[in-house]
């Protein structure tokens, strides 16, 4: 909705900002949806997989924070573990998901979210972890 000064009470339920456009200090929300297929990978050197990276040099404050959701569906035939490492401001963190189960994280100022499917012993032929990820982000714009 436009507001100009003089009806800034009537038509916006906060005070308008001069510049209806600018948007810092807004809190935005993201909402993803994120289906996973990657391959059982040898334990000793697997490839990450990159789900989430905020740009270097963002703003603590202006970090996104909220909830992580793994849903993981792969058979439990196979021996393989999806892993997903978090950084946010406790550290990185990782949490190893089995087939057939989820795990919901929370999440203060991430920078970064990666996934990887391992096994001591990978299958041959190749079998694939399966799973969806949830994010349920919020930030504040342009602090």
């Amino acid at each position: 909705m436009y507001c100009n000064g003089s009806n800034a009470s009537f038509c916006c339920p906060v005070p308008c900002p001069p510049n209806p456009f600018d948007t810092r200090g807004t809190l935005i929300g993201i909402k993803r949806c994120l289906p996973i297929r990657t391959e059982c990978q040898d334990s000793d050197d697997p490839v990450v997989d990159l789900l989430y990276t905020a740009q270097a040099g963002t703003p603590t404050e202006t970090l996104a924070s909220g909830i992580v959701s793994i849903i993981n569906t792969s058979p439990t035939t196979n021996d393989c573990t999806m892993t997903l490492s978090i950084t946010d401001d406790t550290g990185t963190n990782t949490y190893d998901i089995n087939a057939q189960s989820s795990q919901v994280i929370q999440v203060t100022n991430v920078t970064s979210i990666t996934i990887v499917c391992t096994s001591d012993t990978p299958p041959d032929p190749p079998e694939f972890c399966t799973a969806t990820v949830e994010l349920d982000f919020q930030y504040t714009a342009g602090v």
